[in-house]
């Protein structure tokens, strides 16, 4: 692939952007890098280490990606838990989620995907069990106490962290702990 002005580009050294509309249903990498980075960056702002987060290739894993974070108390664990969905929670407020065809997604469909599919995992940290019905739902009361605490977390978490790792991410597919800290301490 050649440049206007410029010598041969490989197509692997042209870095990857997040966009600032992001596929949310299908979902696509950048909606996936965005979901971990904000269990990251929760994990950094409660005071714990994550030591990596990456991209994964396998089907057959519970999951597209993963993160593995230090221990925590209750609580630190909780809000590590509901990072994602805060970050989910502030791109949806800001119109950036949409469909495959990039058709902004209305508020049903934002909870759908964010608590009924992306929050699967996150919500049986958060509450310490599985609390899923047998009807495949978990009961309303659990649904709205992690989505408000989501909502309280939204409204500190720091997403200019959280769209640099999450670039980072979609770049490296694997980010150690001091990757992760580089990124962190270049954000004001």
């Amino acid at each position: 692939m050649a440049t206007r002005a410029g010598p041969q580009v490989e197509e692997e050294d042209i870095l990857k952007k997040i966009q600032s509309l992001i596929d949310f249903v299908t979902p696509s990498e950048e909606a996936i890098c965005l979901h971990e980075a904000g269990h990251a960056c929760a994990a950094l702002m409660v005071g714990l280490t994550p030591e990596f987060i990456e991209l994964l290739d396998d089907e057959d894993m519970n999951g597209r990606a993963r993160s593995r974070i230090t221990a925590g108390d209750y609580e630190q664990q909780r809000t590590v838990a509901c990072g994602a969905f805060a970050v989910e929670y502030n791109l949806f407020m800001a119109a950036r989620l949409t469909d495959a065809s990039g058709v902004a997604i209305n508020e049903k469909v934002f909870i759908v995907h964010a608590i009924g599919q992306n929050a699967a995992l996150d919500k049986q940290k958060f509450f310490a069990a599985n609390r899923e019905q047998p009807d495949g739902c978990w009961p309303e009361a659990d649904d709205l106490a992690f989505i408000k605490a989501g909502q309280c977390l939204a409204e500190i978490i720091q997403m200019e962290f959280v769209e640099a790792l999450a670039e980072a991410l979609l770049n490296e597919g694997r980010l150690e702990s001091n990757r992760i800290a580089e990124i962190w301490d270049r954000i004001p």
